[in-house]
């Protein structure tokens, strides 16, 4: 047991201890009253220091994932709002080219093609959409801008580079032949007239697929080949009114059927649409022959046509930089057979630029949200919900229909009504309204885990303050306590430091 000596000198000595740490107490105080924090480090917590880096350590994972989020939340949005856009641009052009919409005039383009021009401009730039420098339908390639400009798709670069124009006009003139009749040849003899596809199944032009009669007059043998022919007997006088049907498939996987009608001799009509019974059955025969050549020419410059720009247009469209448009062999293209092979980037525009690997476009940008849970935020301009609608944009904007020609307004409705169909896209299509959906589903499930993140850090919050957080109040009394000790304290030290035995006594 120690014995501490009671005199003056001995509380002097001691003294000047207590105040010392007395004002580091104070300054701690003070420290914790503008801080908020009981401590400066997490070793001064003690046993509790465990428990503040656990919650710190999940206040720091959760502002990642609501960092994460809140830029991603952004990105769906305006996605989400382009590809909207993009749908209610195509419904009006599908609601513009309606049947019975041609009007002639003196450009050759209708208003609705006019118009579809420049909502073709209005979806490349919503397709080059970006935020702070990425862009949003580039998929994996956030850095690189997707499409390339209007004119160069259309025009080309006029340094060998072809545009959608050219491969619309090679198409079609592989499509038309030599003959102008599809890649068919029509002929015949005495009472018989015949169609048959060029030889070497080009892959090309009309198909060939049967015939029907309305009567027992003409007799139709088809045989499929390849390649396909049909031979039409006249085997007696035709009815008038009596028909003979010739079914042909076309390039863009349409299916097109001449339908002549045979008429009263002395009688007029359309060579295209009816033949004249005449004197005999060769004279008959003869008159038929005539018009299946003038049949298959108009359809060869109508429906044909109208479907090679398509398919030239969705071809151009499904290229990438790893698979380039297919392109008709050639030149010549007029007498190519073999198929459609990929072009290359030095002779033909790649309009998509952005990544086009494996896997779904909404994979290419990813966000994770939660420990074991990732959203897929991506798209690319090249899906195929995009491509289609270029691809129809394009051939309104590449078309022209000269008033001076008589095929121009069964040509103009051969392509409306395509352009109509595909821009409906069709069962077994992907559709603007699937994007939607997926961008959709993506902004929910971010904003389901904002909910819940911020929901836990609040709760995190509150726990960790009771650690590390000390009370305003409570501080402010303890200061308050603390400061009027000490100036007692001094008070007495003060006494005592001027206390002599004369004053005592």
């Amino acid at each position: 047991m120690t014995i501490t000596a009671t005199g003056s000198g001995a509380y002097r000595a001691a003294k000047p201890n207590e105040f010392v740490s007395t004002r580091a107490q104070f300054d701690d105080l003070q420290r914790q009253l503008s801080t908020g924090k009981k401590v400066t480090s997490y070793g001064d917590l003690g046993m509790d220091r465990r428990t503040s880096l656990d919650l710190n350590a999940k206040m720091a994972s959760i502002d990642s994932w609501l960092s994460g989020i809140q830029l991603s939340s952004i990105n769906l949005k305006l996605q989400s709002q382009a590809v909207e856009n993009y749908a209610k641009l195509v419904t009006e052009t599908k609601n513009d080219v309606r049947p019975g919409s041609y009007t002639a005039n003196a450009s050759g383009r209708s208003a609705p093609q006019v118009l579809a021009e420049e909502k073709f401009k209005q979806v490349l730039d919503l397709l080059n959409s970006n935020v702070n420098g990425r862009y949003l339908f580039s998929g994996r390639t956030s850095d690189v801008e997707p499409t390339v400009s209007y004119s160069l798709i259309m025009e080309g670069d006029g340094a060998g580079r072809a545009g959608v124009k050219q491969l619309i006009a090679e198409r079609k003139e592989a499509d038309l032949g030599l003959t102008g009749l599809g890649r068919l040849t029509a002929g015949g003899a005495g009472t018989t007239a015949t169609i048959a596809e060029e030889a070497g199944n080009p892959n090309y032009g009309f198909k060939l697929t049967g015939a029907s009669t309305s009567g027992a007059a003409l007799v139709p043998t088809y045989t499929a080949g390849p390649p396909a022919n049909l031979s039409v007997d006249v085997a007696g006088q035709p009815l008038a009114g009596e028909t003979l049907r010739i079914q042909l498939d076309l390039p863009d996987g349409t299916k097109q059927e001449i339908v002549l009608t045979a008429r009263a001799a002395g009688t007029d009509g359309s060579a295209a649409t009816t033949f004249e019974i005449g004197a005999n059955e060769a004279a008959t025969a003869a008159n038929l022959r005539a018009s299946i050549s003038a049949a298959l020419g108009k359809e060869a410059k109508t429906s044909l046509s109208a479907a090679s720009a398509s398919v030239a247009a969705e071809n151009f469209f499904a290229g990438s930089t790893s698979n380039p448009p297919l392109r008709v062999p050639g030149p010549p293209f007029a007498t190519a057979t073999a198929a459609p092979a990929p072009g290359t980037a030095a002779n033909t525009v790649i309009w998509y630029q952005g990544d086009d690997g494996p896997g779904p476009a909404r994979g290419t940008a990813t966000v994770q949200v939660d420990q074991s849970q990732i959203v897929g935020t991506g798209a690319r301009a090249n899906e195929e919900a995009f491509r289609v609608g270029l691809a129809q944009f394009a051939v309104l904007a590449t078309e022209t229909f000269p008033a001076t020609d008589p095929n121009s307004q069964a040509r103009y409705e051969a392509m409306a009504s395509r352009a109509q169909n595909k821009l409906g896209f069709g069962e077994g299509v992907q559709k603007p309204a699937e994007i939607i959906t997926e961008l959709g589903t993506a902004q929910t499930s971010l904003a389901r885990a904002k909910e819940r993140h911020e929901s836990t850090q609040n709760y995190l919050t509150t726990a960790l303050g009771g650690i590390e957080n000390v009370t305003t109040e409570e501080v402010a009394v303890q200061i308050l306590a603390l400061q009027t000790r000490l100036q007692a304290s001094y008070q007495t030290t003060a006494i005592l430091s001027q206390l002599t035995l004369t004053k005592y006594l």
